[in-house]
């Protein structure tokens, strides 16, 4: 039977969306984070020259948190025992990265030079849309994860 509404192919097939959503972000997070870690440099670079960060003190710190952040997040997410954690701590990324995102948008004298991997391909206003999606994804997952009572073995 086809679904007339889009909640019912959801609530059809809430497991597997809740394993597309989680298969994302894992790849997402540990794919921006290595890449943050391999091109240290040049990430730091852009935290410094950026308009929003204040200090090379602070980019310094961040240019290790965030990568490692990432791949923990990724982590927690892999781990079904600790899945709900990480999409909440997916969320709270995306959030932080999407104010980020956004002050450079709106608020920046200037643009600075963007993220590295596949992101280089967006412009900022872009970049912002696709942050605002992921946090809907996000939200989505959390709501797929409390539809069902996770056992684990």
């Amino acid at each position: 039977m086809r679904a007339r509404y889009p909640y019912e192919f959801v609530g059809k097939h809430h497991k597997l969306l809740l394993e597309l959503i989680v298969f994302l972000f894992v790849l997402l997070f540990v794919f921006t984070g290595a890449t943050k870690l391999m091109e240290g440099d040049r990430f730091f670079n852009n935290l410094n020259n950026s308009p929003i960060i204040p200090g090379k003190a602070i980019a310094i710190v961040l240019s290790w948190a965030v990568p490692l952040l990432e791949i923990a997040v990724a982590a927690l997410i892999a781990w079904p025992a600790t899945r709900l954690k990480g999409l909440y701590s997916a969320l709270a990324l995306m959030a932080f990265f999407t104010l980020y995102v956004a002050g450079i948008v709106f608020f920046s004298p200037y643009v600075p030079c963007s993220c590295g991997g596949v992101i280089t391909l967006l412009s900022w206003p872009q970049h912002l849309v696709l942050n605002t999606v992921l946090i809907l994804l996000a939200i989505t997952g959390i709501r797929l994860y409390g539809k069902k009572k996770p056992t684990f073995p």
